[in-house]
């Protein structure tokens, strides 16, 4: 009989290392693709949400900085000193009695303005006239419808063509009328021709010196005739040509109408007949009045 004690001791049981062996081998594994997991991902992506990531979020548009405009200094305003008013002067009834005579129509040294006034034809329109003659003591001739004559001197010192300079202020004018008129001495067939011809040799030179377009301005003759007024000559004379110079003005009347319907015969007539009875004078020295003739062509 086989004593206890000497009996080989029982065999353990192998199963439980297996299963140890096992668990090492599985966690030595686990650990392998821990590595290799680790190694697989980029720095900063452990641990991250996709949404939060600055990837993951859209860029902000670029802004221009732009620098502000620069603010505009306004200059210093420098008011000028202010003036001290004129006193005002309040005009005195001398002043008031005589105003200051109207600019002439044109410049012309070679003339001089006798008169103005105003006259109505017969349908009540107007016009306005202003009277013209040589300067100085000019007149026409005695007997002679060609030259001028000047007082104090016994021949003609110029043509009345060589005399006529206009200014360009005669172009705005409705029309301008040259005057022919006779003096007393000699009879009346002799006065009423140079007369006639006076008229219309000043009417050719006045329309040759024009300075308008051709036709722009109309031009007319007031044909007066002969003076009917008497002048007593020195004794023993029969005539006096350089007493009697006035009564052959060498004149010319502007006229302007603003109806173009206006009869310039008439309302001239009504504007010198005015003119004179108020004691003034158309034609220096003598009244028109005191003609033969009234005849506007």
């Amino acid at each position: 009989m086989t004593d206890y004690y000497q009996l080989p001791p029982p065999e353990k049981k192998k199963r439980s290392l297996v299963w140890l062996y096992l668990l090492l081998l599985l966690l030595f594994l686990l650990g392998l693709w821990v590595t290799w997991w680790s190694l697989r991902l980029q720095p900063g992506e452990i641990g991250e949400d996709p949404l939060l990531t600055a990837t993951a979020m859209p860029a902000a548009p670029l802004v221009r900085m732009v620098p502000p405009a620069p603010v505009p200094v306004p200059e210093p305003v420098i008011t000028a000193e202010a003036e001290p008013e004129a006193p005002v002067v309040e005009p005195t009834p001398e002043d008031a009695a005589e105003p200051e005579p109207p600019p002439p129509l044109f410049s012309d040294v070679r003339w001089r303005e006798t008169a103005r006034f105003t006259g109505t034809d017969a349908a009540g329109r107007s016009a306005e006239f202003t009277a013209y003659v040589l300067v100085g003591d000019e007149t026409w001739t005695y007997s002679r419808a060609d030259s001028i004559f000047a007082a104090g001197l016994s021949e003609p010192v110029e043509t009345a063509f060589e005399k006529l300079e206009l200014g360009a202020g005669i172009c705005d004018l409705t029309g301008v009328i040259a005057v022919g008129a006779a003096s007393v001495e000699g009879t009346s067939v002799q006065n009423t021709f140079l007369s006639f011809t006076r008229g219309h040799a000043l009417r050719a030179a006045i329309g040759a010196n024009l300075p308008c377009e051709a036709g722009a301005l109309p031009t007319g003759v007031l044909d007066l005739g002969y003076s009917r007024a008497d002048v007593t000559c020195p004794a023993g004379k029969a005539i006096c040509p350089e007493l009697t110079a006035p009564q052959r003005p060498i004149a010319m009347i502007l006229a302007d109408a603003e109806d173009p319907e206006t009869d310039i015969g008439q309302a001239l007539q009504s504007g010198i007949a005015a003119h004179e009875a108020s004691g003034a004078d158309v034609l220096p020295g003598v009244k028109v009045s005191d003609y033969s003739a009234f005849d506007l062509r």
